[in-house]
């Protein structure tokens, strides 16, 4: 049994989570379990069915992606194909799997049953996944009452995931985290529990153009405060967030952008530095060099720390023609340079 995770990245499967995660030193992602989410793919059964065993295959035979937790909820209307494609793929090996099936509380009868029915096969326990909205849910608790009713009967270790989703106030978060322990912490003993959310920003209308953005890493400051008052009641809570991605992203559909801008991103102790450049396709200059050097140039950049600085650097540097990339590059070193991080902060002392 892998060690109990102290860093959870909510990532989707797509290219540039998966490699950006692969491209992170082992010994920096020792700590670290991923909760990848299946992002949600139209069309009738058969593509469906190819879709879903295309990600599970991404996650079973992608070296280094596991341990961790599965999501399928946004193929679940799809029950069957969800079993037979994406749990019964994972675990197609000799060894089976190492990841773990989520449901929760809002999913249908039928899939909690059959998330606990393939936890039980794999051995590794079974994550509930909570999510907390801003507005108090009154059926909530009753559920999660009855879904862990239905859970006992089966033995299994149980994670706790409460997923604030979007953070946009810190005060905000804090109450609905605060809220949501003291609805569901008693409810089981759990294995682990981890507190999810994200504040990274939604496309770039929010960010300055031709600029670099200081964004809070708001909930970065709902864990402190929270892990902080449960840790005096004796409760470990493990960090999780979305990384250098809106939360939205392992949920959205797939969808046409057709205002792409340059974006390089960065993550320092309490804000990530978000850069908007040329809007592809305007016949603009490249931005990006002017970007990454003043990511480089911030006091908190960590020089030559991972894939996701050196490629900064190379970016930055002045009278040497590179190329810029495309979105899923600066999404994939995004994500190397953010966990790469993240893994080292979360081993400090006081975390």
């Amino acid at each position: 049994m892998a060690a109990l995770p102290s860093y959870i990245p909510g990532l989707p499967v797509k290219d540039a989570a998966l490699a950006g995660f692969q491209h992170v030193d082992i010994p920096d992602k020792m700590r670290v379990q991923p909760l990848w989410t299946i992002p949600p793919q139209g069309g009738q059964d058969d593509e469906l069915a190819a879709y879903l065993r295309g990600k599970a295959q991404n996650l079973r035979d992608g070296p280094g992606l596991h341990p961790g937790w599965l999501d399928a909820r946004n193929a679940e209307d799809a029950l069957d194909l969800v079993v037979l494609h994406v749990w019964e793929e994972v675990c197609a090996t000799l060894m089976g799997t190492e990841l773990r099936p989520v449901t929760g509380p809002e999913r249908d009868p039928a899939q909690q049953s059959a998330a606990a029915e393939t936890a039980q096969q794999w051995g590794n326990g079974l994550g509930v996944r909570i999510r907390l909205g801003n507005a108090p849910d009154v059926d909530l608790p009753p559920r999660s009452r009855e879904l862990l009713g239905r859970l006992r009967g089966h033995g299994l270790e149980l994670d706790l995931l409460l997923d604030l989703y979007e953070v946009g106030s810190a005060d905000n978060g804090m109450t609905r985290a605060l809220s949501g322990w003291r609805e569901f912490g008693a409810l089981a003993g759990w294995r682990t529990v981890a507190l999810l959310g994200g504040s990274f920003p939604w496309g770039a209308k929010q960010l300055k153009d031709h600029d670099l953005t200081v964004w809070p890493r708001l909930e970065w400051q709902v864990w402190e405060g929270v892990r902080d008052l449960l840790g005096d009641r004796g409760v470990c809570v493990a960090f999780g967030d979305y990384s250098t991605v809106h939360p939205r992203t392992g949920d959205a559909p797939p969808a046409q952008h057709p205002f792409i801008y340059e974006k390089p991103r960065y993550t320092t102790a309490e804000h990530f530095l978000i850069g908007k450049g040329k809007l592809r396709g305007s016949g603009e200059e490249s931005r990006m060099q002017t970007l990454a050097a003043r990511i480089v140039g911030d006091p908190e950049f960590r020089t030559s720390h991972s894939a996701g600085e050196l490629w900064l650097q190379a970016q930055a540097a002045p009278d040497v023609t590179t190329n810029p990339g495309s979105p899923a590059v600066w999404v994939q070193k995004g994500h190397v340079q953010h966990i790469t991080f993240l893994a080292g902060q979360m081993n400090e002392p006081d975390h």
